[in-house]
C-alpha cells in the first residue's frame, strides 16, 4: 500500500525525501513519550518520522538506529501508536517503543509497552557502538519486538495487548521511528542530539 509519511511532534520538513536512505531526527531537550500514572501525568512530545495505516494491513516495522547517546535517558528507536480514534491526535494513545536509551552511564536496549501507564525494560546492547537494528512484527494479535545480533534475531518483548485482532473495523495505527532527549544537557540546557535512523521499513498487506 500506499504510505503517506508525516512529522510528529517537528516540521513536516524532518520528513526525508526518500525514507529507505540514511536520514537523522533532530531532537530538542525535554522531550519524551511516556505515560507515569493514569491520571495524565504523561509526555508525547518526541518529534518522529512516520505513517498512519490500517490496523489490519501492519506485518512488521524495522529500523537501524544510533546517536550520540551521553545524557541520562537520550533515546531512538521505532515508534507504534494506536490513536484514540482514527485520525485522532497520537497523545492520548496506546503505544509501544523499542530503541536504544542511555541510562546510568551507558546505553542499554529498552522497551517501553504503555497501555494504561509505561512499563519500561532495559537490558545490556548485545554490540559495541552505541548503534542496533529493531523489528517489531505481527504475530496473530500479538506484536513481537527484536533486536538484531550478529544478523540473528533475538526477542525482547511480546505485547499482548496490542489486541490486533479485536480492534474495531477501520482502526489505525501509527508506525514509525521517534527521537526523545528527556534530561537537558548539564552546562548546555538548549542542546539537544541528532538520532540518526537507516534500513527504515513498513510493511503492510
Amino acid at each position: 500500500m500506499s504510505l503517506h509519511y508525516e512529522a510528529i511532534n517537528a516540521p513536516q520538513s524532518t520528513v526525508p525525501s526518500d525514507t529507505t536512505q540514511p536520514f537523522t531526527i533532530p531532537t530538542p531537550p525535554k522531550t519524551d513519550i511516556w505515560r507515569r500514572t493514569t491520571r495524565g501525568d504523561m509526555e508525547f512530545n518526541a518529534p518522529g518520522v512516520g505513517a498512519r495505516i490500517p490496523v489490519s494491513a501492519f506485518k512488521s516495522l524495522a529500523a537501524t538506529v544510533s546517536g550520540p547517546w551521553k545524557t541520562q535517558f537520550d533515546q531512538g528507536g521505532i515508534l507504534i501508536a494506536f490513536p484514540p480514534s482514527p485520525g485522532a491526535d497520537l497523545h492520548g494513545s496506546q503505544w509501544i517503543k523499542a530503541g536504544i536509551e542511555f541510562f546510568n552511564g551507558e546505553p542499554k536496549l529498552g522497551v517501553v509497552g504503555t497501555d494504561r501507564f509505561s512499563d519500561w525494560s532495559l537490558c545490556p546492547m548485545f554490540e559495541e557502538g552505541g548503534r542496533a537494528s529493531f523489528v517489531a512484527e505481527r504475530e496473530g494479535d500479538t506484536i513481537w519486538v527484536y533486536v538484531f545480533v550478529k544478523g540473528k534475531k533475538e526477542p525482547l518483548r511480546e505485547v499482548k495487548w496490542a489486541d490486533l485482532e479485536g480492534r474495531a473495523e477501520g482502526a489505525e495505527m501509527w508506525v514509525g521511528v521517534y527521537g526523545a532527549k528527556p534530561t537537558p544537557e548539564e552546562g548546555d540546557a538548549k542542546a539537544g542530539i541528532d538520532v540518526a535512523f537507516e534500513s527504515f521499513k513498513i510493511e503492510t498487506c
